[in-house]
């Protein structure tokens, strides 16, 4: 006969929160398992402490057969109860118990609801929060490891958006809870414990699924690609939410802006080594509330050393480094997804032959496109340059249609 297994949600970490479906399993299990200290540490129970990678080994040996596991907050809130599911599934019967995550918890406390929320966890993960809170209103944030709560708001703060509103719960529901609010830049020079939770309020954020027109930019000397072409080439680069993508040669930055909308969990890295473009780039990420760029002072592909793999790749302009750019980005990540734009038939054949010999599949598009201008009574159509993109994909077998 299995022996049965109950992962429990603990809650916030006081028996008070815990349920009552919870309390009444507990009674009747033989022997109950903790994955924190925290757990019921003033419980009149034996609660055994143990490590995350010890449990599968110790519910083997227990001589319990009915057996506890308590889980932090709640066991489908960014909680471990699945994984240990998928481990122990074939060795015991599982239940899981829900319990009280730390979001319904804080929420309540702080007379938020949370049906708008945006949630996001930085416990133990590496994650790119400025995107999140430039195209949402409201953010609530796991914090724990490397990203402690005054981490995050010192990265915030340094990235620009130091008036975000922040309120930060550590030790949620315990006799030393603290709960504290103000600007991120003010709350950086606070001191935060290892489980904290926070709600980040953007009452200037980005609805990232509206496009932006030409004039929504400011542009100054430094060419722009057009919104006609932006979304042709947004298209063929088909960027996911967490991508990292570089922009190189940005310009303006126009694409690089348009591309953080699309991936607003991850990053754009805007590359230029004009200074006056580049000052366009910061102007552009500041008034279309795209915090989710960085911007990259730097010539391709040298300047590649120093940030992270990418994911998808779009150039605008190559300094008639073409060749070298594909190639060094293939090396760095062989399934990359690359667009570039060029106008000159010259930079076309050093696309196409830089993409065929790095072994992607090519496609290019010639876009003639016309914008109407009204003159007097009248509207008249101005051709704009012809643009070819020129797309490269690494295609899977699987992808093919046989």
């Amino acid at each position: 006969m299995k022996k049965k297994l109950y992962i429990i949600g603990a809650g916030t970490g006081a028996e008070d929160f815990l349920t009552q479906r919870a309390l009444k399993l507990m009674e009747s299990c033989d022997v109950i398992y903790s994955t924190a200290h925290r757990f019921l540490s003033d419980s009149r129970r034996k609660v055994i402490e143990c490590p995350v990678t010890e449990i599968p080994k110790l519910i083997e040996v227990s001589e319990g057969q009915n057996i506890a596991l308590l889980v932090s907050g709640d066991t489908g809130f960014f909680s471990i109860a699945g994984s240990l599911s998928d481990k122990l599934e074939n060795k015991v019967d599982i239940e899981v118990v829900c319990g009280i995550s730390s979001l319904q918890y804080f929420c309540s406390k702080t007379g938020n609801s949370y049906e708008n929320i945006k949630v996001v966890s930085l416990h133990g993960r590496e994650k790119n929060i400025l995107g999140q809170i430039s195209y949402n209103p409201k953010v609530f944030v796991l914090t724990g490891g490397e990203n402690r709560a005054h981490t995050i708001c010192k990265s915030l703060s340094d990235g620009g958006l130091t008036e975000i509103k922040a309120i930060i719960g550590e030790n949620l529901s315990m006799p030393e809870e603290r709960i504290i609010s103000g600007t991120v830049k003010e709350l950086a020079g606070y001191t935060f414990d290892n489980l904290a939770v926070m709600l980040l309020e953007n009452p200037n954020y980005v609805n990232c699924h509206i496009p932006l027109r030409d004039e929504d930019f400011q542009r100054g000397k430094v060419p722009m690609t057009k919104e006609e072409i932006r979304a042709i080439t947004l298209a063929k680069l088909a960027i996911e939410p967490s991508d990292i993508v570089f922009d190189i040669g940005a310009g303006t930055g126009s694409v690089a802006v348009e591309m953080a909308r699309r991936a607003f969990d991850g990053s754009v890295y805007a590359i230029e080594k004009n200074p006056e473009a580049m000052e366009l780039i910061y102007k552009n990420r500041v008034k279309l509330g795209a915090y989710n760029v960085k911007v990259v002072s730097g010539t391709a592909p040298d300047i590649f050393e120093e940030l992270p793999v990418p994911d998808r790749a779009f150039i605008g302009g190559s300094s008639g480094n073409m060749a070298d750019i594909v190639g060094r980005l293939t090396e760095i990540n062989p399934g990359i997804h690359i667009v570039a734009n060029t106008i000159t038939l010259e930079s076309l054949n050093d696309a196409i032959n830089s993409f065929q010999e790095n072994g992607f599949e090519t496609e290019v598009v010639c876009i003639n496109s016309s914008v109407s201008k009204k003159v007097g009574r009248y509207h008249m159509m101005n051709a704009n340059n012809p643009v070819y993109i020129i797309t490269g994909k690494k295609v899977h077998k699987e992808d093919k249609i046989l």
